[in-house]
């Protein structure tokens, strides 16, 4: 149901996390991560974290709960930064609402990796794309896949949120462009009227 890898160098925990999780797996799961984080901290150096949910379907809200209670209750043990992996996306993981700046939710282990392995001061770097992702209807999901690493599924109901969300973040973008390629073509227009005094004595 899961299983750790520690790389004290770096110092990094990777935890896996796979299958159908009961309030009995995360009250086995606790004293194991809580011994791996002890061992995570020896270095004495800022510590990173990456926990990668290998599930098909959301988690039961009550192991959610759960979890979130565990999460609560590791205190100093809790890393310097941690990268969530889920393969069902935002929808298992509510929509990525964590306060915590140093928490972050991710759809690839290879982005999570390049951020937590990065230094605390940088940011995120994201690159802009031209290209569409795909998206088809697996069973009880919709699986999103591309460009470049893209690749996550969603339940429908997340889908379709998800869809309202980039529709009207996207409509907001094509506002503020023609707003501000609006603003800039009358600050020309204002500055051309503005000089044609100046021309008239040369035309005379």
């Amino acid at each position: 149901m899961f299983c750790f890898e520690l790389e004290p160098a770096i110092p990094l925990l990777t935890v896996t996390q796979k299958g159908v999780w009961t309030a009995a797996t995360v009250a086995t799961f606790e004293p194991a991560f809580r011994q791996e984080l002890k061992r995570l901290l020896v270095s004495g150096r800022p510590t990173s974290l990456i926990i990668e949910i290998r599930a098909t379907v959301p988690r039961d809200l009550l192991v959610t709960k759960a979890l979130r209670a565990m999460v609560a209750r590791l205190g100093h043990l809790n890393a310097d930064r941690t990268a969530v992996v889920s393969s069902l996306g935002f929808a298992d993981l509510q929509a990525g609402r964590i306060p915590d700046p140093n928490t972050r939710i991710f759809t690839s282990i290879v982005q999570a990796r390049d951020w937590v392995t990065n230094k605390p001061g940088e940011s995120l770097s994201m690159t802009s794309g031209n290209e569409p992702s795909d998206a088809s209807p697996e069973g009880s999901v919709v699986h999103v896949r591309g460009p470049a690493d893209v690749d996550f599924v969603l339940t429908p109901a997340a889908a379709l949120e998800t869809a309202r969300r980039i529709s009207d973040a996207a409509v907001e973008v094509l506002l503020e462009t023609a707003s501000a390629t609006g603003s800039a073509r009358h600050s020309d227009v204002s500055s051309s009227k503005a000089r044609t005094p100046d021309l008239v004595p040369a035309l005379e």
